[in-house]
């Protein structure tokens, strides 16, 4: 019987941390770090062959193809891929750009203050009750950009979970639009309207 391949592990690398917190509720570190050409490759790989994640990002490709695609995410001075924790366990991929020079600017109607952001969880047993709480660091993470006044995304519009939990962290769909590689919902997320969610459910849990 063959054996399942093993899983692609990374160093942590916790003294790279772009960003930290620690959600109370689980009693666990959430953090980010810029993604190591070479170094994380293996890793980003394995999670684009799964299926859930492959479903809607469609880069089930070599390890070859998935070096190239970083290296190049990594010299695009519009984007960032960061890496994400649970402690020391990486789980998700988050993918920072610009979305005035990215081709949902060609498509969308993108504003100054607008930042764009492709997110993946792509350890499946972090899918439940962490992406609520993964979901609201990674915001939180992108308006620590004070210049940031808007954060907008582009979910393929089958991909229901994802949006359910994008209008719970606060995003409001704004259209529908016809990307070249898919039917994509605009999702927007305004400061104000975060913030005023987060407070409120502070007040509550107080």
């Amino acid at each position: 019987m063959t054996q399942p391949a093993p899983r692609a592990t990374v160093n942590p690398h916790p003294e790279l941390a772009a960003y930290s917190e620690h959600e109370a509720a689980l009693n666990r570190r959430l953090w980010c770090r810029q993604m190591l050409a070479g170094e994380d490759v293996p890793l980003l790989h394995d999670w684009m062959q799964r299926p859930h994640v492959s479903e809607f990002w469609e880069m089930a490709w070599p390890q070859d193809w998935i070096a190239d695609y970083l290296v190049r995410q990594l010299e695009d001075p519009a984007r960032t891929p960061y890496l994400g924790f649970v402690d020391d366990t990486p789980v998700g991929y988050v993918e920072v750009y610009d979305p005035a020079g990215d081709v949902l600017g060609a498509h969308a109607p993108i504003l100054p203050g607008d930042l764009g952001a492709h997110v993946l969880i792509g350890e499946e047993e972090y899918l439940g009750r962490y992406s609520v709480a993964l979901g609201r660091a990674v915001v939180r993470f992108l308006f620590k950009r004070p210049e940031v006044r808007r954060i907008v995304g582009e979910p393929d519009v089958r991909n229901h979970n994802f949006l359910s939990l994008l209008a719970f962290l606060g995003f409001k769909k704004h259209s529908e639009i016809d990307l070249p590689d898919k039917r994509a919902a605009f999702m927007v997320c305004e400061r104000a309207d975060f913030e005023r969610l987060a407070s409120r459910r502070r007040r509550t849990l107080s």
